[in-house]
């Protein structure tokens, strides 16, 4: 009896236990529950540490730079007019010197251009001697007439010579013509410098016999150097208006592809047509006397020619870097968050672009980034660095 009551109470103890297992399981599980379901607390947002330029819309100009070859106002073949021997060449007549207008470069002897003048000379002499004879009979012929008592004119103006007389006149303006030419043709066998000009090439020596047409040198004058650029639409339209280029002395700069050296210019030409191969038009640059300039500026030189654009208003002018790869400007609006908006740059330079502000932007400084990333939410807030900065801060 007592051992069939043990075996109860061994029984009762276990089903306590297990019973006593079982709440403490469930309780376990729902306290699990209560804490995997609460709500953890937000964390604070953090900003982004990023590196901006302030900028305000302003009045910018773009700068035109196309590239040109030096070339002289003039560029002259001299050749021989008349055929000659060369007796006498000028010391100034070589390769590289400057020569004056007017100075003699080269004289040629030609024994029949003399002989010439001289016979052309004595054909004026004997025409007009006989012009001055045909007026004196003329004046005899009228008094004879008046003498004999007629009345009215001759029935011939044979008689009183007025044919004989213009036919004297005549033959003395057709010697003084004959003489003229004979003259020029001498004139010509003296080789003159037609303009103040630089000796490039010269192609004879003293003794050298010369046909009339034979090439003598060539010569580039040195008064002015012209500049042809070549602009495409584009540039066009960031210069102001012909009259504004032409008469204003507008600011043109030469310089050097070569060296450091620079000039100023101004606009000398504009072409009214565009090529129809290269589809561009061309702008004209001058320089005046080149070759007194310091240093001097040379024909054949290549050199890039800037022009300054037309005034823009509502710009702004941000680093190159400031434009994304996708074309937009990233800045940090009222709130201290990324923004963005796509935009085309007006022009650009070595260093900066210059874009068209939004109207409502116009008037307000602005933090633009200095290298947005195409990783970068619009939203996020951020820690604006100056640009002046940029060095101690890491840009994520």
């Amino acid at each position: 009896m007592k051992k069939h009551l043990s075996q109860w109470v061994i029984l009762l103890l276990a089903l306590a236990a297990i019973a006593g297992v079982y709440f403490y399981v469930t309780n376990a599980i729902d306290a699990q529950k209560n804490r995997v379901q609460k709500p953890r607390p937000v964390p604070p947002e953090q900003a982004v540490s990023l590196s901006i330029v302030p900028v305000t819309s302003g009045r910018y100009a773009a700068t035109v730079t196309a590239s040109g070859l030096v070339s002289p106002r003039y560029a002259v073949t001299m050749t021989s007019q008349v055929s000659g021997e060369i007796v006498r060449l000028s010391e100034q007549f070589e390769v590289g010197q400057v020569v004056k207008k007017g100075q003699v470069l080269a004289q040629l002897q030609n024994s029949e251009l003399s002989s010439a003048v001289a016979n052309a000379k004595h054909t004026v002499a004997t025409a007009e001697l006989a012009l001055k004879e045909e007026i004196r009979q003329g004046e005899q012929a009228k008094a004879e007439w008046a003498a004999a008592g007629f009345s009215g004119e001759p029935d011939s103006d044979l008689v009183l010579r007025a044919p004989q007389l213009a036919a004297a006149k005549t033959a003395v303006d057709a010697a003084k013509a004959t003489l003229a030419n004979a003259q020029t043709k001498l004139q010509y066998s003296t080789l003159i410098a037609p303009f103040d000009a630089l000796v490039v090439e010269r192609h004879v020596s003293p003794g050298a016999y010369l046909n009339n047409g034979n090439e003598v040198a060539t010569l580039y004058s040195t008064d002015r150097a012209d500049i042809t650029v070549d602009l495409s639409q584009s540039d066009w339209s960031k210069l102001p208006d012909t009259d504004t280029l032409l008469q204003n002395n507008w600011p043109v700069r030469i310089a050097s592809i070569d060296t450091n050296d620079q000039w100023p210019g101004k606009v000398l030409r504009i072409n009214q047509h565009i090529d129809a191969t290269t589809r561009m038009r061309s702008l004209i640059i001058s320089l005046e006397k080149p070759l007194e300039q310091t240093p001097a500026l040379v024909p054949g030189a290549f050199v890039t020619v800037s022009i300054q654009g037309k005034p823009l208003d509502h710009l702004w002018r941000l680093p190159n870097t400031a434009l994304s790869q996708k074309s937009e400007i990233w800045y940090v609006d009222d709130n201290s968050r990324l923004a963005a908006f796509e935009v085309t740059p007006h022009f650009v330079d070595a260093q900066h672009i210059y874009i068209q502000v939004p109207d409502a932007m116009r008037n307000k400084t602005y933090q633009v980034l200095v290298q947005p990333y195409s990783s970068y939410i619009k939203g996020t807030l951020v820690n604006p660095i100056t640009i002046a900065d940029v060095n101690k801060v890491t840009t994520p």
